[in-house]
């Protein structure tokens, strides 16, 4: 998969999971007892949950050399940047890429680039993701950061029987205001600078 160069902006989903086993597992803490899988099973399904509406996850993909067309990953949404050899390249508007230096094919999820710049080293693109992904290096912007701990809390203990059910009420409606919380504040984040 793809390596994600992490900025002072985002917080690697691994880094995530490490942080919520230190903050929130252990004795005398909300959640004494707990594998790792667990926490890696409820934090990929609540990056899943949030995919769309609020944790807009990115990766970077470096490529040594560049063919037209480029098959996208997967989990592409939309492109943040796309630079070869430090020089940042333009989509067209058109939809074809004669004009400009590339052109996406949602449709086949493809990229075409100008004839010209085929082959060029040092492809460096930075794309958005829908998180539906087993890779734990995945960027979640620092903002939806605490949204996700909450999200990860409740659905291990509503997975648990001995779980009051009061307190479980408690944690949904935090996981809910911390959602809400971090939509407004990620609805007008710029994710391309």
């Amino acid at each position: 998969m793809a390596n994600t160069s992490i900025s002072n902006a985002f917080i690697s989903l691994n880094d995530i999971i490490n942080n919520f086993i230190i903050s929130y597992t252990g004795p005398g803490k909300l959640i004494p007892d707990l594998k790792r899988t667990e926490v890696i099973f409820h934090a990929r399904r609540c990056l899943q949950e949030f995919a769309y509406e609020t944790l807009k996850s990115q990766f970077t993909v470096e490529q040594a050399t560049l063919t037209s067309p480029y098959s996208l990953p997967g989990d592409f949404v939309a492109i943040i940047s796309i630079e070869v050899d430090g020089t940042p390249y333009t989509e067209t508007a058109s939809g074809s890429p004669l004009n400009e230096q590339y052109y996406i094919n949602y449709s086949a999820n493809e990229i075409f680039f100008n004839p010209g710049n085929v082959g060029d080293p040092n492809f460096v693109f930075t794309y958005l993701s829908n998180a539906l992904t087993t890779d734990e290096s995945a960027a979640i912007p620092k903002l939806a950061e605490e949204a996700l701990y909450s999200c990860i809390v409740y659905a291990i203990l509503a997975n648990r029987e001995s779980t009051n059910p009061a307190t479980l009420q408690r944690l949904l409606i935090e996981k809910i205001d911390k959602l809400e919380r971090s939509k407004s504040r990620l609805i007008f984040t710029n994710f391309s600078s």
